[in-house]
């Protein structure tokens, strides 16, 4: 019989922080959505984070960005940018009661760059820059406030540098979106 009450006793604490484990934390996943600002244009980054522990985590993203160049007043034309992002971010500050974080980090960043809709002819000579694929590095800091649970508001500063990149080789991004959470 005490043997029956030990196990018994055991499983419950078991199944307690099974429970528990599941409905007081997050997930090792979150999405998030945010529509970004950028010098003479927007854009749009769609990201995805896995949490391998309480402080870091991988962050998965992809930007598109639409401007619009202007090499002197009268000419000006379209460029966009896509890239795919890969990084690493660690926590720099976080709040005692877990309502608002602040994370930092980077790494490499690919993608294409499309000119003047894919036109090689530019009015007025202004300058000569091909539609081309890119390659870099990116530097993120964002902010992270909890709404809930499952949801919070996040503002990235997200810095890029393209090593050979025939037009804008940095640019700065700014932006605040949703994040969700998994349960």
């Amino acid at each position: 019989m005490k043997h029956y009450h030990v196990c018994l006793g055991l499983f419950c604490m078991l199944f307690i922080l099974v429970c528990e484990q599941g409905y007081s934390q997050r997930s090792y996943l979150s999405i998030g959505a945010v529509p970004t600002y950028k010098t003479d244009g927007y854009g749009i980054q769609l990201n995805s984070n896995h949490y391998h522990n309480d402080t870091d985590f991988v962050q998965v993203s992809l930007v598109a960005t639409f401007s619009k160049e202007r090499p002197n007043a009268g000419v000006e034309f379209p460029y966009n940018d896509y890239w795919f992002n890969l990084g690493y971010f660690t926590t720099v500050l976080t709040s005692p009661n877990r309502g608002i974080s602040f994370y930092f980090g980077g790494g490499p960043s690919v993608g294409y760059k499309h000119i003047n809709n894919g036109e090689t002819e530019f009015p007025f000579d202004a300058v000569e820059a091909e539609s081309s694929f890119v390659y870099g590095a990116y530097a993120s800091f964002e902010m992270d406030f909890f709404v809930s649970d499952a949801f919070s508001v996040i503002v990235p500063i997200n810095g890029y540098y393209h090593f050979n990149s025939d037009l804008n080789d940095t640019t700065l991004l700014l932006g605040a979106g949703l994040r969700y959470y998994f349960k």
